[in-house]
């Protein structure tokens, strides 16, 4: 073990927390422990660990980005405006939409960039400006 590189070994022991911590329910550390191990596999090119993760998140109930993560206009509109707090009436309202429409939006917005909440979606929004 001593003469693989750290980061590998970091990214393995990172993934077995993961799954200890989602087998004992605590998925938001779990999370954060597999987006670790997912991303340092993926740096590494270990595709074989990256579809592991991938496994492993979907398990806990994480819904990852799909290729095709590109917003639409009308989806980055919502998006600012949900990222900035307002609820849904309010988004509908400002861009003469039905709330039943903003939420259309919202839901595909959140499979698109993995996320599962507004405060994801804002932290999301955020770190790309």
């Amino acid at each position: 073990i001593s003469t693989l590189p750290a980061r590998y070994d970091h990214a393995r022991i990172s993934f077995g927390y993961g799954q200890t911590l989602r087998r004992l329910g605590r998925r938001a550390r779990a999370d954060v422990a597999l987006t670790a191990a997912r991303d340092g596999f993926a740096a590494m090119g270990a595709t074989t660990y990256v579809d592991r993760c991938d496994r492993e998140l979907k398990a806990g109930g994480v819904h990852l980005a799909r290729s095709d993560s590109t917003l639409t206009p009308q989806e980055e509109a919502v998006t600012r405006l949900v990222a900035r707090g307002l609820s849904n009436k309010e988004v509908a309202a400002e861009l003469f939409l039905s709330s039943k429409t903003v939420q259309y939006h919202l839901t595909r917005v959140y499979a698109k960039l993995g996320v599962r909440s507004r405060t994801e979606l804002a932290a999301h929004y955020g770190a790309e400006d």
